[in-house]
């Protein structure tokens, strides 16, 4: 019997750098800003030459390119597969709404990394800002499929809800970093459920838009 071939301990070893730069450079942009930090400071960061970074990435811009890359990977699917396939529609915005507090409480750097990408527009290339724009069209696209799913109809301003949450998402991102102290995640979200279920509601009404029984999310 023919053993195992032996893993190549380069390839080993490169793939595990990458990855701690790729970590670094995410904390760093998130906090500090792409434009204020430094590719020393990454490499500092992830205890590695300079010319590990170059080799890997090729330039800064290479690595933000790379990072956003991740970020699409991460961020699209954790938001999309919250708005689960549970029983009721109180079940499926309660998992939605208990998705977006753990994006913030688990990966609220990416939520502000995409802050940092779109507002730095002197230091930051159109390529950059387009693909996380294409992020934040995709995790829309996917909020918004989840719930013309969930009533089994689709309402003409439902692309508003998904913004509204999304921009619920940033301010709780940035509320952990600028304001720690006075978080208060739960009763925020909880508004947040409340206000989409009402806007849900006014839709109906005022689109005319039979919704099949048992798909309406109520205030709880």
């Amino acid at each position: 019997m023919e053993s195992a071939p032996r893993p190549d301990r380069r390839k080993l070893k490169g793939a595990a750098s990458r990855e701690r730069i790729l970590v670094a450079a995410t904390e760093l942009f998130s906090t500090r800003g792409y434009a204020a930090t430094g590719l020393q400071e990454v490499c500092r960061r992830a205890g590695i030459e300079k010319a590990a970074l170059y080799w890997h990435f090729g330039s800064k811009e290479g690595l933000l390119a790379a990072v956003v890359d991740r970020m699409d990977a991460e961020f699209v699917e954790h938001v999309a597969k919250r708005v689960s396939k549970t029983a009721s529609p109180d079940d499926r915005l309660d998992v939605f709404i208990d998705g977006l507090k753990r994006l913030v409480a688990e990966r609220g750097h990416l939520v502000r990394l995409s802050l940092s990408v779109v507002l730095e527009r002197s230091s930051v290339s159109s390529e950059a800002r387009d693909a996380m724009q294409n992020i934040f069209d995709r995790t829309r696209d996917a909020v918004v499929r989840g719930f013309e799913s969930a009533l089994g109809a689709s309402l003409p301003d439902l692309d508003l809800i998904a913004r509204l949450a999304l921009a619920y998402l940033d301010e709780a991102a940035v509320r952990d970093v600028v304001d720690p102290e006075h978080v208060e995640h739960d009763r925020f979200f909880a508004h947040l459920r409340r206000l989409i279920v009402l806007d849900i509601a006014h839709q109906v009404r005022v689109s005319g838009q039979p919704i099949p029984e048992g798909r309406m999310p109520t205030l709880g």
